[in-house]
């Protein structure tokens, strides 16, 4: 099987060139506000300017060489591309190597039918060695691509193709639909997420940038008036400021998540989402470690929950992590019946052994102990008021209390189950051979109650993902332990 070298669509050279310039807006900010001071009366009084202007035709015209020197060609058995700015480097990739071809379309791809294709390989220690990345090429060429290296992997040989439309018939008798995130879950997950937060930062980090520019002491002082002649007025207008940062945190969430869909075929989960740069990003089933359904206490009062998976490599939409967000936001009661449509192998079964409940005191004092300090000290600085401080060790025995409630464990054949909470709850599913260690401590504290911990770990990325639960019964830890080191 052999092609011809391809080059990229040249709308490639325009992202290279947009990427770089990206890293450029800081110093050219920086560099127009020095030049927009004083006046001008020679030649070197706008030698600023026409250095940026130099930088950008030389990054452009870098990124047009870049394009001219990077091709691709199927060949082998391989993928085989060749590229270089200066020193021409090649990279081949041996089709069985391949673990899946990640697709998204960005704004300036989709006007013009283009995917960006990551490809994901497998067996190395850094992964990002052996990965490559063709900026822009036709989508129905990326499909293409997909299915030749799918089918040589089979070890099949390739038919000829009738056409797109017959592709795409194909391709929907190999799919079947799992899950598609409605409005309404859309608006929970914004709701119940820090997104508020995130834009409030932004603002902040943005407008640090022109502290020059803004005269802050002036704008304090004017603040100052109002706040003498009323705090109504303030009042308004933080919570404007808030109701503003809120629906840009909706609005941005459903431009992120819009149109997020669940495929699956024979070996891949298919994860597709976006309204503006649409995501696609292929999962081999025989990666993933483990399942997490995850709740934080919004989320858990109102009955929703995430679901995310352990995966033995990276991905595109969780960008550098293992860690991938398969199911952002659901119902609970739904998970059970989704996920056995995706992994029938597991068994999400609610039956967990509880902790003892002589080890609640030491979760409530692990909980609160380290506010110790803080408080004797606000207590002996602010005497008597200081002694209101004694107030803030309640929330944090009783988010220890809700922790010692959490925690819990389950065996189910070779099916290990772990529930703990930190401030959100999870409920960790793993099989006995995704498991890469699993370790049974004990304190001296904990000898002395007869208790004992649990934590395992996942191949997750460099370090893996570990699961813990504390202070069970010395004799369940031992029962997990034995579990797992005998057949």
């Amino acid at each position: 099987m052999m092609s011809e070298y391809k080059r990229l669509h040249p709308i490639s050279a325009v992202a290279n060139f947009l990427k770089q310039l990206k890293e450029l807006i800081i110093p050219f900010v920086l560099l127009f506000v020095l030049n927009s001071r004083g006046e001008k009366s020679g030649f070197w009084d706008y030698m600023p300017l026409i250095s940026m202007g130099v930088v950008l035709v030389v990054v452009l015209a870098a990124g047009v060489i870049k394009w001219l020197r990077f091709t691709y060609r199927l060949e082998e058995g391989e993928l085989r591309i060749e590229y270089g700015l200066f020193v021409k480097k090649k990279r081949y990739i041996p089709f069985d190597r391949i673990q899946s071809l990640n697709f998204s379309e960005g704004i300036i791809h989709r006007p013009f039918g283009l995917v960006k294709v990551k490809v994901e390989t497998a067996g190395s220690s850094s992964p990002r060695e052996s990965e490559a990345e063709l900026t822009a090429i036709m989508k129905e060429e990326a499909l293409e691509l997909e299915r030749i290296i799918y089918r040589e992997k089979k070890g099949q040989a390739v038919e000829a193709v009738e056409g797109l439309a017959s592709k795409e018939e194909e391709t929907l008798k190999e799919e079947k639909h799992v899950f598609k995130m409605s409005g309404r879950d859309i608006w929970v997950l914004a709701a119940t997420s820090g997104g508020v937060g995130v834009i409030l930062s932004g603002v902040g980090v943005f407008l640090s940038q022109f502290s020059d520019l803004i005269p802050y002491e002036a704008v304090f002082d004017e603040v100052m008036v109002f706040v003498k002649s009323g705090l109504v007025f303030i009042a308004v207008l933080v919570f404007i400021v808030l109701l503003i940062a809120w629906i840009i945190s909706v609005a941005w969430t459903f431009v992120v998540y819009g149109d997020f869909k669940i495929r699956l075929t024979e070996d891949n989960i298919v994860i597709t989402r976006g309204l503006l740069e649409k995501k696609q990003v292929t999962v081999p089933l025989n990666r993933v470690q483990g399942i997490r359904i995850v709740e934080n206490p919004v989320r858990q009062l109102l009955g929703y929950c995430t679901v995310v998976i352990e995966n033995a490599g990276g991905s595109v939409l969780e960008k550098d992590s293992s860690t991938i967000k398969l199911i952002p936001v659901v119902k609970k009661r739904r998970v059970p019946d989704l996920l056995q449509a995706i992994f029938p192998d597991y068994e999400l079964s609610e039956d967990f052994k509880l902790l003892p409940k002589r080890a609640v005191r030491k979760y409530i004092f692990r909980a609160s102990f380290w506010l110790i300090v803080p408080v004797v000290i606000l207590a002996i600085m602010f005497w008597p008021l200081g002694l209101f401080s004694l107030l803030l060790i309640v929330p944090f025995g009783l988010l220890g209390y809700f922790q010692h409630r959490a925690g819990g464990w389950g065996i189910t054949g070779n099916q290990l189950a772990l529930r703990y909470r930190g401030v959100l709850k999870h409920t960790a599913y793993m099989k006995k051979s995704r498991i890469q260690a699993l370790d049974s401590r004990q304190t001296w504290f904990q000898d002395k109650r007869d208790l004992s911990s649990i934590s395992t770990t996942l191949k997750s990325g460099q370090t893996g993902y570990s699961n813990r639960v504390d202070d069970l019964e010395l004799e369940d830890a031992a029962e997990i332990y034995h579990w797992f080191s005998h057949e």
